[in-house]
């Protein structure tokens, strides 16, 4: 509650032991001063005391004349006493029930013990104050604002209470070390966990397209409304940070039309409350969502650092100057974007990682989703039984998408079993796009369509054509809002506007009175500017490839924010906001569409000749990029091993590779890789990567290395390596959110194969029952000589399994156990194990 903002202030109102109360003439000659400069509104005042007939019109006019607050309030406690007890309570009777005008003097209220008298408790007090007023419309206007999520489905909403549901959030260090998990909102603006920076104001969210940034913006919007999210923020200002891309170069505003233009504006008095704001700068919060989606021609080099709240300005200048600090010191903030976009470390409080969905927030989001328990427990099945879709399941984005499609073709045919072959993320989105068009057809109430899919593609080729053509000329540029002009030359329809691929935008400048739109997701865009590339017969070689060039010209510099001073150390011509994951997005989509498995679906829509030229061309240049990336990666000799350490793009090539699901271009990464030890650490790589690197790993024919340390792998991850077992003779996972279930299948695994030396498993979510089912690999796999499993939660229960099955092993020479509680029994048993173990010598 805002009360607590002062909870910290010292009023002292003591009085001597047995002394009588205060009469209120009396309380308001004591405490005159603290009440002088504490109360920032008089209107209120005025306007309560004359509605109950205390005050006169000429009182009030004697009270207004004075030029400063602290003197009109001196003179309205003149008149309240000398008009006696009655109005002396009434007057405190306001200060207590206007708790959002007055929340400085509710700590005083409360240590005086104020309770009114009945007769002034039927005395009307009516909330007058511009700035609790302007409150009360924010959060109504924000209430109603994040009540709804906007679906893929054709003009459906959901309410988010029923969709929300929670994923890991991670604090982390500048360097992306964990430094634990986030499981209340409130505590992200808590100093006591994940505080790095002092100085710094910004709250700094990252995580992949599709993670949940947006929704987890909303839900904390949510929470705010309904007075939730205890923070002391009276104020909350929610900005799309696409929305400043928008500007035109001369284009200049100040931070007050900022605030209230693109918010809600005041009813009353926009000045006092922009003051107050100014006054009270601790008070805002403040959201900015995709930072990464800022792109702007706009040079920053050429403006002051400092600028003036009251000025006009470009909206860029304001927006850094927020997150600097510059503008509204002290103000809360958080910032969004992708990962891989950077940013400056002297604006960053606090880094969260969002990981997407563990399997208990899988478990949790299905329940949300399919209320009927014999629904639940199908799909449930299904996922368990196809780790290659449940690993897609861990990004929120694409798991909604996955059970509508379950959900609507369920409710279509009775029953839709999800696909229990390899999905890739284009088969997910052909799916989704499937819905739409179905959904937008006539159907009898006896007969439901059964159109098949190539059918509906092709029924529907202007449609797609239309979209597409759009989607790619913004994601050319970089934009990601479409005037009504650009929506009508690309021949999209009314109709064509009602599929639900668009959704109409508001607030963006230059547009007021005509609709903007935008794709629903930056990845929906991208999918339909792949779908464009492939059905577009014009399409020639340098149009077909042009994303990934767009990609490969920034993988020796990583996209970079908030340099200072502004562009001076950027190439010329670069955007310091630039982020190219869209790209990324449209070249995994493009990969996917010309597989050769979808080649049955485009014969309808563009000749047979014109698909196999784009293939040949797309593959052709997928082998040469990859044989010249890999010729650029840095390489080491280990004992055994030929190591290659991978950047986080080579996810990406990763990815495309098994979007193509071509054996022969698996086979040919695979052999020009030239190494038996692949380091991917700190790569970003998550669950649903690890079908891409099985993909690849399993045509090696010799045993190798595979070093997966801190990424985002999790339970479903480790299913999804399961062809890879038989080749991996060193696997390292430490720091990838691995359960005692991910620990269960490597036991399961690796005992069959019985080749593994290595395995690490430092900083997992593994108790005592996973680290039983690692002493029985020790016993069990005579060629296993390193384990590491510090910092999990093992007791000493698990620490006596693994030192009885470490006295059994005759190999063993090395077990990591730092950071675990195994306690004096635990250490005991190890101790045990030390004493004359043949090989044996660190623990």
């Amino acid at each position: 509650m805002e009360g607590q903002l002062c909870t910290n202030l010292e009023i002292s109102v003591g009085k001597p032991p047995g002394a009588s109360p205060l009469s209120f003439i009396a309380l308001l000659k004591v405490y005159r001063e603290l009440l002088v400069s504490r109360i920032r509104n008089t209107q209120c005042l005025i306007d309560n005391l004359i509605k109950n007939d205390y005050f006169s019109t000429e009182d009030a006019e004697i009270v207004v004349q004075f030029p400063t607050q602290a003197d009109k309030v001196r003179k309205i406690l003149d008149l309240v006493q000398s008009k006696g007890e009655e109005v002396s309570e009434y007057f405190v009777r306001v200060l207590q029930k206007v708790t959002d005008a007055y929340y400085e003097l509710q700590p005083w209220l409360d240590e005086i013990g104020y309770e009114p008298s009945e007769n002034i408790c039927n005395k009307p007090v009516v909330n007058t104050d511009p700035v609790s007023r302007y409150c009360q419309k924010l959060r109504y206007e924000l209430g109603r604002d994040s009540k709804f999520v906007t679906s893929y489905a054709q003009r459906e909403e959901m309410l988010l209470e029923e969709i929300y549901s929670n994923s890991i959030m991670e604090l982390v260090s500048f360097t992306n070390e964990s430094l634990g998990e986030v499981y209340q909102l409130e505590s992200l603006f808590d100093d006591a966990v994940g505080l790095i920076n002092e100085d710094g104001e910004t709250i700094y969210v990252f995580g992949d397209a599709g993670i949940g940034k947006s929704i987890l913006l909303q839900k904390i919007q949510s929470l705010w409304a309904r007075k939730e999210l205890n923070i002391g923020a009276k104020f909350f200002f929610r900005f799309r940070c696409r929305m400043f891309s928008c500007f035109k170069e001369d284009e200049a505003i100040c931070l007050k039309d900022l605030l209230f233009k693109y918010n809600c504006y005041p009813d009353q008095d926009p000045t006092e409350v922009f003051h107050h704001i100014l006054q009270f700068p601790h008070t805002v919060l403040f959201t900015f969502d995709g930072f990464d989606e800022i792109y702007s021609n706009f040079d920053l080099s050429s403006v002051p650092e400092m600028c003036s709240p009251n000025e006009p300005i470009h909206p860029l200048v304001l927006l850094v100057s927020l997150l600097r600090g510059k503008l509204l010191k002290g103000s809360k903030k958080i910032l969004t974007a992708r990962t891989g976009t950077e940013i400056q470390r002297n604006i960053i409080r606090k880094k969260v990682l969002l990981r997407g969905f563990s399997s208990n927030n899988l478990k949790e989001y299905t329940a949300v989703f399919f209320k009927d328990e014999g629904q639940r427990t199908l799909v449930l099945n299904q996922l368990e039984a196809n780790p290659n879709l449940c690993s897609l399941c861990s990004v929120p984005l694409f798991c909604w998408i996955i059970f509508k499609c379950y959900e609507h073709f369920h409710s279509m045919f009775d029953s839709h079993e999800l696909p229990d072959c390899s999905v890739t993320l284009t088969d997910v989105f052909l799916l989704m796009i499937e819905v739409h068009l179905n959904r937008s057809l006539k159907t009898s109430l006896l007969k439901n369509n059964t159109r098949s899919q190539a059918e509906m593609f092709k029924s529907r080729k202007e449609t797609l054509l239309a979209l597409g053509k759009m989607a790619y000329k913004g994601m050319e540029n970089s934009f990601f809002i479409f005037e009504q002009e650009e929506v009508s030359s690309a021949n999209i329809s009314e109709e064509d506007l009602q599929l639900g691929f668009l959704r109409t935008v508001k607030g963006y400048s230059g547009c007021d009175n005509q609709s903007t739109y935008e794709f629903l997701h930056l990845t929906l865009q991208s999918f339909f500017t792949a779908l464009f590339l492939v059905i577009e017969e014009k399409v020639g070689t340098k149009e077909l490839l042009q994303f990934f060039n767009e990609c490969s010209s920034t993988e020796t510099a990583q996209p970079t924010c908030l340099r200072i001073p502004w562009l001076k150390k950027q190439l010329a011509g670069e955007d310091p906001f630039r982020n190219n994951e869209h790209f990324h997005f449209t070249n995994l989509f493009l990969c996917g569409l010309l597989s050769r498995s979808k080649q049955k679906l485009f014969r309808h829509l563009v000749l047979p000749a014109v698909i196999k030229r784009k293939r040949k061309t797309l593959i052709t240049y997928l082998g040469e990029s990859m044989k010249s990336h890999l010729k650029g990666l840095s390489r080491c000799r280990l004992p055994g091993y030929n190591q290659i350490q991978v950047q986080p793009n080579f996810v990406w090539m990763l990815r495309c590779l098994y979007e193509t699901q071509s054996e022969k271009v698996g086979k040919l990464a695979a052999k020009r890789m030239h190494a038996n030890y692949i380091k991917l650490t700190y790569c970003n790589a998550y669950s649903a990567d690890c079908s891409a690197i099985s993909f690849i790993v399993h045509h090696f024919q010799k045993r190798l290395g595979l070093d997966l340390d801190n990424n985002n792998i999790n339970d479903y991850g480790v299913k999804q390596l399961l062809p890879c077992f038989s080749k991996l003779a060193v696997i390292r996972l430490s720091v990838n959110q691995i359960t005692d279930h991910g620990v269960r299948i490597l036991y399961e695994e690796l005992s069959k194969y019985q080749i593994v030396t290595f395995l690490g498993l430092y900083n997992n979510q593994i108790t005592d029952v996973g680290a039983k089912y690692v002493a029985k690999l020790i016993e069990e796999c005579s060629s296993l000589e390193y384990v590491k499993i510090g910092a999990n939660k093992i007791t000493s229960e698990g620490g006596k399994c693994l030192a009885q099955a470490i006295q059994k092993s005759k190999t063993m020479f090395e077990i990591g156990m730092w950071g675990n509680q195994v306690g004096d029994e635990g250490a005991k048993a190890f101790a045990e194990a030390l004493r004359n173990h043949p090989r044996l010598t660190n623990v």
